[in-house]
């Protein structure tokens, strides 16, 4: 049977629902107990109750017997229809079926059915649809009471079609539902990447340190071994006087890597709060001390033969992210916690720690030094269209910027998504860059008492590049 038909079957004549504790009268027409109860109360007296039906008139009042046959019926009808708060179709009269989507513009939920208009009619383009809900309390603006269609990234929440035109979100950056969920999952997915480069390394690090503890181990038996060699001496034997220095040297060496290794394990697994995660992290560590100082050191600059001179380089403020400091000589860079409020700029980076300088270079052969305050820091150039917002403003993670990251664990060459591990030196260094934009190549020096050779760059340069650098929790400063 047509399932609205049975329900019309189903239906008591008095309250138009579906039967609650059916009865049945002589007449054979069947009512919920308590509406013909409350018929008879309100309209029967002495000999006068008849059915409200058929006007049937019985006397005495008759008794009302349980319609069995019908309870069953309407027992498996409940049981076949959806469960309580499952959203149903608005558009069904009758046995409505489970809605598949809700129109935040219609504010109405639609089954399969009654959806295609909205897939097929032109008119309802502009109509966004979610996945089905009974309540849509939630998702409505509580200024405006509209649907919330956007979001809003400067104050990371969701805004009606009212609050981007006239209310305090007009000015804001603004996504749609669907451009702000797939941002999100991009940076979901970015950061459970670097969780499980975190896990490796934490395992590789706990491998050594278990390693570190064996050695020192052995290194302690092999102690107790030629001290109680010594014990053993012949009395008519001059004594013979073992020099133990090198193996306590030994033993104080192993301890040292020990608590390095320990010191380690520690900076990986402490809470991301206190610890800095990372050159692709996005968000500075809130509680993290402010850095000391980036030196972009004296530069060699030729464009025909070499010449030496005082670099002409300095840092440009307009691409500076909000929470680096310049000098007042515009030379050095220091990243800190506190965000520095300061103009709008265009071409300021939104989330990497990062600076131009504001010279570029599109011709000749250059080169300059840096000096940074400890490791975490990229030197590195980057071209004037590079992006400044999103993954891809990251220095070397487009084919616009090239960058060399120093760091405490590591040393990498990045570009294009792609980087080269290098081998480490130690903390504190100096790095010269020589740029060579005809023959294409960008190389990167180690300076101490000597110059080192440490990686290049080879490509083709079709725009000007400009002197570019990462800082987070440190310094960088252009040397004299």
């Amino acid at each position: 049977m047509d399932p609205a038909a049975l329900e019309d079957e189903l239906t008591c004549a008095v309250c138009l629902q579906v039967y609650q504790d059916p009865v049945i009268l002589p007449c054979q027409h069947s009512f919920c107990l308590k509406c013909i109860e409350r018929v008879w109360a309100h309209t029967a007296g002495p000999g006068k109750f008849e059915c409200p039906q058929c006007r049937r008139k019985f006397n005495p009042r008759p008794s009302l017997e349980r319609n069995f046959t019908l309870c069953n019926i309407v027992e498996k009808y409940n049981h076949s229809q959806p469960p309580a708060g499952h959203v149903v179709c608005d558009y069904c009269d009758s046995n409505p079926n489970p809605a598949v989507k809700t129109c935040l513009k219609c504010e109405i939920s639609l089954c399969s059915l009654h959806l295609k208009p909205h897939l097929q009619s032109k008119a309802f383009s502009g109509h966004t649809l979610i996945e089905p809900v009974s309540d849509l309390t939630g998702r409505q603006c509580p200024d405006h009471k509209d649907p919330l269609i956007f979001y809003c990234k400067d104050d990371e929440e969701c805004v009606c079609v009212s609050c981007a035109i006239i209310g305090k979100h007009k000015s804001h950056t603004l996504l749609s539902l669907d451009e702000a969920q797939a941002a999100i999952k991009e940076e979901l997915e970015i950061e459970i990447e670097k969780l499980r480069e975190v896990q490796q390394n934490c395992s590789s690090k706990q491998r050594d340190l278990e390693k570190s503890e064996t050695e020192i181990k052995n290194s302690k038996q092999l102690l107790s071994r030629v001290t109680e060699s010594q014990k053993v001496t012949d009395p008519d034997v001059p004594e013979f006087t073992l020099n133990l220095s090198n193996i306590f040297q030994l033993i104080q060496k192993r301890l040292n890597g020990s608590e390095k290794y320990h010191s380690d394990i520690l900076e990986i697994i402490m809470p991301a709060s206190t610890k800095y995660r990372g050159p692709l992290d996005i968000t500075p560590p809130p509680h993290s001390p402010s850095g000391t100082v980036l030196r972009i050191a004296a530069g060699i600059s030729r464009r025909t033969g070499i010449s030496r001179g005082k670099s002409s380089l300095s840092l440009d403020p307009k691409t500076a992210n909000w929470n680096l400091v310049l000098s007042d000589d515009l030379r050095s860079v220091t990243w800190t916690e506190r965000k520095q409020f300061s103009l709008l700029y265009p071409k300021r980076f939104k989330h990497y720690p990062q600076v131009l300088c504001s010279q570029s270079f599109s011709s000749g052969s250059h080169s300059w030094d840096v000096e940074t305050d400890g490791n975490e820091c990229g030197i590195g150039i980057a071209c004037g269209t590079v992006e400044r917002e999103g993954r891809n403003s990251f220095l070397g993670n487009s084919n616009k910027s090239w960058c060399l990251y120093c760091g405490f664990s590591y040393l990498k060459a990045w570009h294009n998504f792609q980087f080269t591990d290098l081998p480490l030196f130690p903390s504190k260094p100096r790095i010269r860059v020589q740029l060579d934009y005809e023959a294409g190549t960008l190389s990167f020096y180690r300076v101490t008492d000597s110059v080192r050779y440490l990686h290049t760059f080879q490509t083709t340069f079709t725009e000007p590049v400009f002197p570019a650098f990462y800082c987070r929790r440190k310094s960088l400063k252009l040397l004299n």
